[in-house]
């Protein structure tokens, strides 16, 4: 009799379980099916933003040299004015020291 028992609210256990299971799979259905409408809804916004974004892309490409050249011409000129400037106070600290010399 105890041996029917316990095989009865084991077997019960089981069924709380399996319903348990079942409910939260069904709550994770609803979920899926109104994530699935939404994405749905939003392809062909998606797919516009994606053209636009591959449109920006290939002018992008396209303004990648013009602006690679901008920025080395840019370096070059700020390297060649700061060795202008470094050449001068070189030039002028040589004098100066060849002007005391003489003085």
């Amino acid at each position: 009799m105890l041996f029917y028992f316990l095989i009865s609210i084991v077997f019960i256990a089981e069924i709380v379980i399996t319903v348990a299971i079942i409910l939260h799979l069904l709550k994770l259905d609803k979920s899926l099916i109104k994530y699935n409408s939404f994405i749905k809804e939003l392809k062909p916004d998606i797919k516009d933003i994606m053209q636009t974004a591959k449109k920006i892309s290939e002018q992008l490409v396209e303004l990648a040299p013009i602006i690679v050249n901008s920025i080395k011409s840019t370096i070059t000129n700020i390297i060649m004015s700061q060795i202008k400037n470094i050449l001068a106070g070189l030039t002028f600290w040589i004098v100066k020291k060849e002007v005391e010399k003489h003085v």
